[in-house]
């Protein structure tokens, strides 16, 4: 084995260790779509608790890339992006079900920081949100979940879901709120029962 091939089956061991292995369906399917493999950077919170001599949050910003939900609201072909969301996490490696679901528990970041995100990036990747969700055809309202570059605003899309759990937790709340001038709750439901009466008379 020639020492170039040695170090790529090193290199696919350690990578295999990190992330696990991926099993593949028995027959294996025909066709793949490979996509390339996003690392984020965790942003904690940091409390004075537990040793920590300050609060805040906690982000080393190495690789640039944040996971964020984005909600989009309107009619087919014009439809509008919230502010971005940011979930945190207080310890571990992924959310639990609590955050994920549960009021009160979940904290989420709406919109994002400048610190994390520069406000061009911010914008660049509301307005790449807009073109997917009238590219796909959106309307009413959906959740987008997308890994978003925080210096250039590129948009890597996670999945679209276009009817999106409305629990205690949900950010789309939190997003309506953060526009300017904010959207309340009753004007958010009421302008979601809108577009529903409005497309179904239009078909």
């Amino acid at each position: 084995m020639y020492k170039a091939d040695r170090r790529w089956l090193f290199n696919w061991c350690c990578k295999i260790m990190v992330h696990g292995m991926i099993m593949m369906p028995d027959p294996p399917a025909e066709k793949f779509i490979f996509e390339t493999f996003i690392e984020t950077d965790d942003i904690l919170v940091v409390s004075k608790h537990g040793g920590s001599t300050q609060s805040g949050l906690l982000w080393n910003g190495v690789n640039r890339w944040v996971e964020v939900t984005v909600g989009v609201m309107g009619t087919k072909g014009e439809m509008h992006s919230f502010n971005p969301s940011i979930t945190v996490k207080e310890d571990g490696d992924i959310l639990s079900l609590e955050e994920k679901f549960q009021g009160g528990t979940g904290i989420n970041l709406t919109p994002p920081p400048t610190s994390i995100i520069r406000e061009e990036a911010l914008h660049a990747c509301k307005n790449r949100i807009e073109i997917l969700a009238n590219a796909l055809g959106l309307e009413g309202f959906s959740r987008i979940d997308a890994f978003v570059h925080v210096d250039t605003g590129e948009v890597l899309v996670i999945e679209v879901n276009t009817v999106p759990g409305m629990t205690p937790s949900t950010v789309l709340i939190h997003q309506a709120l953060a526009e300017d001038p904010p959207m309340y709750p009753r004007q958010f439901f009421r302008t979601v029962t809108d577009l529903a009466l409005l497309r179904s008379k239009q078909n």
